[in-house]
């Protein structure tokens, strides 16, 4: 199981990554993204929407965090594993 949760969470980091390249400002974007098969690593970008869990929804400013170093919204590993862990049970 922890090969299938960081295979996803490598994908939606990935997912994270392209849709923040094409925002300017990430943490007041309207857009969202919708986790339609974990398991298959199918992600959808939705918009306008809110973070709605049972949905499996996730706004882009609740998968990012801000990097101190850089000052640039980053994708956030550690809520992604949150995210995953629904998924897969460790």
């Amino acid at each position: 199981m922890e090969k299938e949760t960081d295979s996803f969470i490598e994908a939606l980091t990935r997912f994270v990554e392209q849709t923040l390249a094409q925002e300017s400002d990430p943490i007041y974007s309207q857009k969202a993204i919708r986790i339609a098969d974990a398991r298959n690593h199918i992600f959808h970008l939705v918009e306008p929407a809110q973070t709605d869990e049972a949905e499996d929804t996730y706004t882009l400013a609740d998968l990012c965090r801000l990097d101190e170093d850089s000052m640039q919204a980053v994708p956030n590993r550690g809520r992604m594993l949150r995210i995953a862990r629904n998924y897969w049970k460790e």
